[in-house]
């Protein structure tokens, strides 16, 4: 792992099994430093930190939701000031993490910024020390968290903090620099300069991109479009070697391959077998059936970061609450225990926090399931989830985890279905605290069928069906003001269910599912920072199907299994959702 500045590079001692590379910047006014800004002078303002920076994987820039976790320190780290999140295993490192969506590499953040889930508020008086690090590690979801090397010091823009305890009249004329004139017309200049370049995008000539073929705001402006680039299309994978037909089957994303277990083969078949997709040489390695779990469907699947864990589910013998890890470098299964395991069941919710399994209702043989348990595979131990207030009982509901709890919502119960939930909140040692009811004002109908994907601050539910009614419509959740913003249905895709839906980091994209007619082949990205929809392409004839999984690869879209006209389907496909570019000028 290596941190960049410009300053310089510096090597980490952490081993890697994929180099990281950082570069950090901070921005005070309009001057770039590779340091640390504060926004703070006042009492009343908080005190925050802006920090931002660019990180890449091997040499592709990081994409999808990265986690941090951070402390300010001194020099040789013997004393913590701050810490995000407390530490009390007392290893100096932070219990929880912060996390941060990263798209084409690029994020910032605010430390101090307690909106944020595991984020604690940074002390006024931190910069009373005479010299402050930032301490940082990171976790890119493969190879666990590794420290960042060597702590980078806070210089002197971030000692602004402690500007609110400075007596009034103590600073005179003497403490001012004496060059104060020299370095406001050193940004003066700079205004003058962004001022010239935002003034030159005016000019004739210019060549401008945007997604919109008629683009309203640049044809207001006199700009007209003169040429275009299509939208890639879909793409057929290998079929040497790849799994059956199948769907209620599982699929995770290791880092590198799409690792595909289990699932429904038709005519009363279920499926213990599988196989590992490596987009990069379009190949299929099977997965071995030595040591796996039984044969099943509707099954939980998460990667731990090291491996797939694999648990419940329907088999020829019924509802289940055995399961498996499975490691593809090494090709090996391990049993999970099914000592203190919840009782067997499936289409449970399920999620991973970073360290346990969370598995959440479903349905099983008694009916259907509000209780549930957390999974340490380090430990292979299970701790059943005892809290009062957990949502009424409930399969096929969504589930995703925010950083510190997991949040519940819709699917099917006892009187049909749901448009209800729950949030299950954890403390900084991963440990559940309490159940929290989900606002219903403004929510989405009540549904099954549906999708729910994690924006790194929002939940966005779209989709599925009660009863023979389809759903186009959905909403945006926060989770940290309880509260639904309804998404647009302008541009929005069809009416459906049982579709896919995935983030990539900018974007949700939904792909195929069900409506009254059948399974379908189109599909919609929505970017939730313009609150605005847009078609997936349709060239190169994407499969239509239901009950399908998929995986985002950092580029690409991944499909592979799901159902039509009731049969299941083998196919695997794959989707680069960059959009069609119109580019304008003026004449």
């Amino acid at each position: 792992m290596t941190f960049n500045c410009p300053l310089g590079q510096h090597e980490s001692s952490a081993p890697r099994q994929s180099s990281v590379r950082l570069a950090g910047r901070l921005i005070f006014l309009l001057a770039g430093f590779c340091s640390i800004s504060a926004f703070t002078s006042v009492a009343q303002v908080p005190a925050l930190l802006s920090y931002q920076g660019r990180i890449a994987v091997g040499t592709t820039a990081f994409e999808g939701n990265g986690q941090f976790k951070l402390a300010l320190v001194n020099g040789d780290a013997s004393q913590t000031y701050w810490r995000n999140a407390a530490d009390a295993n007392n290893d100096g490192e932070p219990d929880a993490s912060v996390s941060i969506t990263v798209a084409r590499g690029l994020y910032s953040l605010l430390l101090g910024d307690t909106t944020l889930a595991n984020m604690a508020a940074l002390p006024q008086d931190v910069f009373a020390n005479s010299a402050v690090y930032l301490r940082v590690w990171f976790n890119d979801g493969t190879g666990g968290f590794q420290r960042l090397s060597p702590d980078q010091r806070v210089t002197s823009a971030g000692y602004s903090l402690i500007s609110a305890t400075v007596t009034d009249g103590a600073i005179t004329s003497t403490k001012l620099s004496t060059d104060l004139s020299s370095q406001i017309a050193s940004l003066t200049s700079q205004i003058n300069s962004l001022s010239s370049r935002l003034t030159a995008l005016e000019n004739p000539g210019l060549t401008v991109v945007s997604t919109d073929n008629q683009d309203a705001t640049l044809l207001s402006k006199g700009y007209n479009s003169f040429s275009s680039t299509a939208a890639f299309d879909w793409k057929n994978g290998a079929t040497t070697g790849a799994p059956s037909a199948r769907y209620g089957h599982s699929a995770v994303w290791s880092g590198q391959e799409m690792v595909v277990w289990g699932g429904y083969l038709g005519s009363d078949n279920y499926a213990s077998s599988g196989g590992f997709y490596a987009p990069n040489s379009d190949s299929w390695t099977s997965v071995t059936t030595f040591g796996a779990p039984s044969a099943r469907q509707s099954h939980s699947a998460v990667w731990s970061g090291t491996e797939m864990i694999v648990w419940g589910g329907f088999g020829s013998s019924g509802y289940l609450n055995s399961g498996g890890r499975y490691q593809p470098s090494a090709q090996l299964w391990t049993a999970v225990t099914t000592s203190g395991a919840p009782s067997a069941r499936s289409d449970h919710a399920c999620v991973w926090t970073g360290s346990r399994m969370v598995v959440w209702g479903g349905r099983g043989s008694t009916g259907y399931l509000a209780d549930g348990a957390l999974y340490d595979p380090t430990a292979n131990q299970w701790t059943a989830l005892t809290l009062s207030g957990a949502p009424e009982a409930r399969h096929s509901a969504v589930a995703i985890w925010t950083g510190d709890r997991m949040v519940v919502w819709g699917g099917e119960g006892a009187n049909g279905s749901v448009g209800s939930g729950g949030r299950l909140l954890f403390d900084a040692s991963g440990a559940p605290q309490q159940w929290q009811t989900i606002a219903t004002a403004n929510a989405p109908a009540a549904r099954v069928g549906h999708s729910a994907v994690w924006t790194g601050q929002k939940m966005i539910v779209w989709g599925g069906r009660n009863g023979s009614s389809y759903f186009g419509d959905g909403a945006l959740y926060d989770p940290a003001t309880d509260a639904w913003t309804t998404l647009p249905t302008s541009g929005a895709p069809t009416a459906r269910a049982s579709h896919i839906a995935l983030w990539t980091g900018t974007e949700m994209l939904v792909f195929g599912g069900e409506d009254a007619n059948g399974a379908l082949a189109t599909g919609a990205a929505f970017d939730p920072t313009a609150n605005k929809w847009r078609a997936l392409s349709a060239s190169g004839s994407p499969t239509a199907r239901s009950d399908a999984k998929a995986v985002w690869s950092g580029t690409e879209l991944l499909v592979f299994g799901g159902k039509a006209s009731g049969q299941p389907v083998a196919s695997l496909q794959r989707l680069n959702p960059q959009p069609a570019w119109y580019f304008y000028r003026k004449l």
